[in-house]
């Protein structure tokens, strides 16, 4: 008679790699590209990592309406920028150091309509960025702004439907007049997804 065969249970190292061995090259980047951006927020979040290199965050807040969705209410056919939904107040940080050129209304004043009364147009190196909807503007026209200063405090100004920043990336200059402050839809840029809170 024949002695009955030995159940062996596997090694931990052999479970682990039989999974990874049922797991495609595609997925382990994609699993390495999550994990290397949880400790790159950790990272942030703990403030070991500064990105001074990034743009500053312009509000706290949630950005939900981006740049280039169809729309039917502006000149060009596209969302010329990006929507921050936050409460009323919040304040609104410069994303690079800049001067102000220009605060006041955008393409239109009456009520209901265009930016609000309280927008902030700033030239950067290299473009243009507009801060729209506000509450209330804390900055001035000519007034030199660093990076992460607060220039504004989220508002619901204009056509608008519920607080939140208009924010604006313009590869071009202002044009001085408030009324058409840019030339053409193609200077419109995607303002991007990089972001960093200090």
């Amino acid at each position: 008679m024949t002695a009955p065969a030995r159940l062996t249970q596997p090694s931990r190292a052999a479970v682990v790699e039989s999974a990874l061995g049922r797991v495609t090259a595609g997925s382990r980047r994609a699993a390495v590209g999550l994990v290397g951006a949880v400790v790159v927020a950790a990272a942030v979040a703990f403030g070991v990592l500064v990105l001074p290199h990034w743009p500053h965050m312009p509000t706290h807040g949630a950005m939900l309406w981006g740049f280039g969705v169809p729309v039917d209410y502006q000149e060009c056919g596209f969302h010329t920028g990006q929507d921050w939904f936050a409460a009323e107040g919040t304040p609104v940080f410069a994303i690079a150091d800049g001067v102000v050129m220009y605060v006041g209304p955008l393409w239109s004043s009456a009520p209901g309509t265009g930016r609000g009364d309280h927008a902030v147009v700033m030239e950067h190196e290299g473009y243009t960025t507009t801060y729209s909807h506000n509450r209330i503007a804390l900055v001035s026209a000519g007034e030199p702004v660093e990076r992460g200063q607060v220039i504004a405090e989220v508002g619901n100004e204009g056509y608008s439907r519920r607080p939140h920043l208009h924010l604006e990336k313009v590869e071009a200059r202002f044009s001085g007049d408030w009324t058409r402050p840019f030339d053409g839809c193609d200077v419109y840029v995607d303002p991007g997804m990089l972001w960093s809170p200090f």
